[in-house]
């Protein structure tokens, strides 16, 4: 999978009061080679600080006024960017492109340091996701508990620091017994695709054991609690079954007699409440019938006021008919000496239109009274309507005067024998329940069988896969002109590769260191070969430290026999040429003491730490100038 590569392009330090100290490196062999506390070693703990390392960078001398790292990375897809974490620790920020920002830029995301499942805005799900290694499950122990694969699970993988690389332990194991499994776990993950997300946890048979006695004793309390609560001896649960029927077919009963009592008393209650609209209805009308009959009454009055106002004018007429000729009965005036403006023909038209507008009222009135009757008549019988209703009314009031104490008593009987028979349906619940935690109590009870060898969990990676990757370390000390062609194999047990049957660690240290080299690389090129996910780089420190000069490293002693006998060979030339080979496929970072061969060296990304000279780099940081 060569397509999904981490690439490291540059490595910066920064400080406000300091010049930046860095160094680029290309896609391919990279060597870093110089004298001895120059920062080659500072270098891989920064790469791997870089790549969420929890551990904090050396107080060295070299590094004072130098606050922040910045390492640039090209992702898979091309895609550029530039991490930025402070020396004191915390977490990152993130930058496009490959430049440190000179002043203020935008970030483009802020990463936590420590992977969360829940957050993903962390560095090992930033760095995991673009070559597929995000989410992978793996078994930390043989219980199966499992933990997630993080950046840090791979960082073994990628940085081999010189403690490590001369270690007799496995290139692929810390030599931490509890994460031995995961770590095996996770070199399987690297070279085959599979993690362990589809495995079951199991319980070893002493915490089975242990929680099984708890388990009991918590059952034997619950049982005993029940047997509390039934009391001593206990009610007899054929009768509780016995009274719980008799009880529920009493209640059937009072729940239907209940029923028809409540409805009787709701047929009542409409039969009132509709006596009473009647009882409104029928004193609208008494209302409206009153108010008639004063109304006809008063209009009687005006008839017959009217009546007597007509009357006396035709009695005026007919008085001015009498006296006509006469002389006056005030002045004493003849007849002749008054002035008329009318004659007797007018007077009798006047009492004539008098008698008939008489006439006409007394008709109206003849026909009011009839009316008036009339509605004196109908108020009459709404007086009867009305004193019916009043006794329907009555006769409903007393009716539910006399149902509700029944309704009442019936619902308390049936309230009584309800709570009777809930009590019943507990205490018999207590019995189903003691019945349950006893089957419970048996079933925990019974022995639990002894593990056998075939129920142990598979760690780490099978048969063919050790081979296959002891081939590709076979292919790759060729590669490298191992003396004597040796057959590589890989033990199981140790999770390292055996030469000739030889364990790697009976070997001298720059043996081992050699060895340990063959198999990350070898590691690297396996998985391309299978297409599975791997960040494409591996950086090793002192991988060739059989080429030393013990005077000029007198920390890891005399050459050993085999150490002599490998330092005598071509090895170093090839070991370079070998890299040089892998550009485009592999990144490779060295981190030496020895020079690298002066002919390879134009095919190389070298950086040389001289440790002095005024010209020459000092090393890692500037050198220091004397104030």
């Amino acid at each position: 999978m060569t397509s999904k590569r981490i690439i490291l392009r540059r490595l910066a330090f920064s400080g406000p009061t300091v010049p930046t100290a860095e160094i680029q490196l290309i896609d391919g062999p990279n060597v870093i080679f110089g004298a001895s506390n120059t920062g080659k070693s500072f270098t891989i703990k920064a790469l791997n600080y870089m790549f969420g390392g929890s551990s904090l960078l050396p107080e060295i001398e070299q590094r004072e006024g130098y606050e922040g790292i910045w390492l640039g990375l090209t992702l898979p897809g091309g895609i550029d960017v530039t991490l930025y974490r402070s020396l004191a620790g915390g977490g990152f920020n993130v930058f496009e492109g490959l430049e440190a920002p000179a002043g203020e830029r935008e970030t483009v995301v802020e990463l936590a340091p420590k992977y969360h499942a829940g957050h993903p805005e962390n560095i090992s799900t930033y760095l995991l996701h673009p070559i597929g290694l995000d989410g992978k499950i793996l078994v930390r122990n043989e219980n199966g508990e499992k933990a997630t694969f993080t950046i840090r699970t791979l960082a073994p993988f990628l940085f081999v620091d010189e403690g490590n690389i001369i270690s007799e332990g496995s290139p692929f194991l810390s030599g931490q017994r509890d994460s031995a499994t995961l770590e095996k776990n996770a070199l399987r993950l690297l070279l085959t695709g599979a993690d362990d997300s589809s495995v079951v946890p199991v319980l070893p048979p002493k915490i089975r054991k242990a929680q099984q006695a708890g388990q009991l004793a918590l059952v034997e309390e619950m049982i005993a609690n029940i047997d509390k609560e039934l009391g001593e001896g206990g009610p007899d649960r054929q009768q509780l079954h016995d009274q719980l029927s008799r009880i529920e077919m009493s209640l059937q009963s009072l729940q239907t007699d209940l029923i028809a009592r409540q409805d009787r008393i709701d047929q009542l209650t409409v039969a009132r409440r509709t006596g009473l609209d009647e009882l409104n209805l029928a004193k609208s009308k008494r209302r409206e019938g009153l108010v008639t009959i004063a109304r006809f009454e008063e209009l009687e009055r005006v008839y017959g006021s009217d009546i007597e106002r007509l009357q006396g004018l035709e009695e005026g007429g007919g008085l001015f008919a009498v006296r006509a000729g006469r002389a006056c009965p005030l002045c004493g005036a003849s007849a002749e000496a008054h002035t008329m403006t009318y004659d007797s023909s007018q007077i009798a038209e006047v009492r004539n239109a008098t008698l008939r507008e008489i006439a006409k009222i007394q008709s109206e009135r003849d026909d009011l009274r009839y009316t008036l009757a009339s509605v004196r008549a109908e108020l009459d019988i709404n007086e009867q309507e009305i004193l019916r209703i009043l006794a329907k009314i009555d006769e409903a009031e007393n009716s539910l005067s006399q149902a509700r104490p029944d309704e009442a008593a019936s619902r308390k009987l049936y309230e009584e024998r309800g709570d009777v028979r809930d009590s019943l349906r507990i205490t018999l619940e207590l019995f189903r329940q003691r019945d349950k935690l006893q089957v419970r109590f048996s079933q925990l009870s019974a022995s639990i069988p002894r593990g056998r060898g075939d129920d142990k969990l598979s760690v780490g990676i099978d048969g063919p896969t050790g081979h296959a990757l002891a081939a590709k370390v076979q292919e790759v000390l060729s590669a490298w002109q191992f003396p004597n062609s040796p057959t590589v194999s890989f033990n199981d047990e140790t999770q390292d590769i055996r030469l000739n049957g030889k364990p790697r660690a009976a070997n001298g240290k720059g043996v081992r260191a050699i060895l340990h080299a063959a198999s990350k690389v070898a590691a690297l090129l396996l998985c391309q070969e299978k297409d599975l996910p791997h960040p494409g780089f591996v950086v090793l420190d002192t991988p060739l430290l059989t080429y030393r000069e013990p005077l000029k490293n007198p920390k890891h002693g005399e050459l050993a026999d085999d150490e002599a006998a490998l330092k005598a060979t071509s090895l170093h030339e090839a070991f370079y040429q070998h890299l040089i080979s892998l550009k485009d496929q592999a990144q490779i970072v060295v981190l030496e003491n020895a020079d690298p061969p002066l002919s390879l060296r134009e095919e190389m990304n070298i950086i040389t730490f001289t440790g002095g000279g005024e010209n020459d780099r000092f090393g890692l940081f500037p050198a220091q100038i004397p104030s």
